[in-house]
């Protein structure tokens, strides 16, 4: 059966209500994708943590299992990829 919280993301998703792929997994644990996913934990960790790593095969899953499109996931990964570039890039000087 598939845990409930997967139809609130996608719901959430559509929506536009969340912005970013790591806040899904403050919805839903990382070890439950992991398990559906049937990937290594710290290695999807890394990858969601580190969107710059993530596979088209990792959107294709997590599309499946939210039930999206995974341009969606994409779309929430880039999001964080962005926001982590501006958090550390270095202040120009004046």
């Amino acid at each position: 059966m598939k845990d409930q919280r997967y139809y609130a993301i996608k719901s959430l998703i559509e929506t536009k209500r969340i912005h970013s792929l790591q806040l899904v997994f403050e919805i839903i644990p990382l070890s439950v994708v992991r398990v559906d996913m049937k990937a290594n934990y710290s290695t999807l960790r890394k990858r969601v943590y580190n969107g710059d790593t993530l596979t088209l095969k990792d959107f294709r899953l997590m599309g499946e299992l939210f039930e999206v499109d995974p341009s969606e996931i994409l779309r929430l990964a880039l999001f964080d990829v962005t926001n982590t570039q501006k958090k550390i890039a270095p202040k120009k000087k004046k």
